[in-house]
């Protein structure tokens, strides 16, 4: 008996907890001005230099499907992804990104502020429908 309790115990502990998408989170949704200015001086030293121009094989900014299917990773796998590096289709995300000074805090400032300006560029460059 005690080791059916065990065992059941073990594997409700086991279980990993679906990542909610980083668009839905309250962390994203409740962004303050000072975050997101956090986020975007770790950008402006470190992310632009790949994502705004392709470089090293990373994805720009208005790759709409790339950062959707991104964000439902959630931001606990994005992080990894960016604190640890990671290999992807057309090249390698280094380790932090190139920030190597930067904290975890910084870090996670940063992946908010991409995604969101990722938005505002995908917005920005939606085709105006009323202007047909």
């Amino acid at each position: 008996f005690y080791f059916i309790v065990l065992g059941l115990v073990l594997n409700g502990c086991s279980k990993k907890k679906p990542a909610v998408n980083l668009y839905d989170s309250g962390e994203y949704k409740n962004l303050t001005q000072k975050e997101i200015n956090a986020g975007e001086s770790i950008w402006s030293i470190a992310c632009f230099r790949c994502h705004m121009y392709g470089t090293n094989g990373a994805v720009i900014l208005d790759e709409k499907e790339y950062w959707d299917s991104a964000a439902s990773k959630g931001i606990d796998e994005l992080f990894n992804s960016v604190w640890d590096g990671k290999e992807g289709e057309n090249g390698m995300m280094p380790p932090k990104g190139f920030c190597n000074l930067c904290s975890e805090e910084e870090i996670r400032n940063s992946i908010f502020y991409i995604f969101h300006l990722a938005k505002k560029v995908q917005k920005a460059n939606k085709p105006d429908s009323l202007n047909i």
